[in-house]
């Protein structure tokens, strides 16, 4: 059985609710995702999947757009 696997990231160059959906529906769509909370107040996302997902992967959903990412280390 696998396990949940939690991560924050650091989000930059969101700015409105419209961003947020945005980011959102990109790191939704990786594989392997099954959850994503973005914050924009403080410019997180913590995102849940059932499988290890590389940061890079995520940098590259957003690569095309205004938006970063950024593990946070614990």
């Amino acid at each position: 059985m696998s396990h949940a696997i939690h991560h924050s990231y650091s989000i930059g160059g969101m700015s409105s609710d419209i961003c947020v959906a945005a980011v959102k529906n990109k790191l939704f769509d990786v594989f392997g995702v099954s959850s994503v909370k973005v914050d924009l107040e403080n410019k997180q996302a913590e995102i849940v999947s059932f499988e290890e997902i590389k940061t890079d992967t995520f940098q590259k959903v957003l690569s095309n757009t205004d938006y970063t990412i950024a593990e946070i280390k614990v």
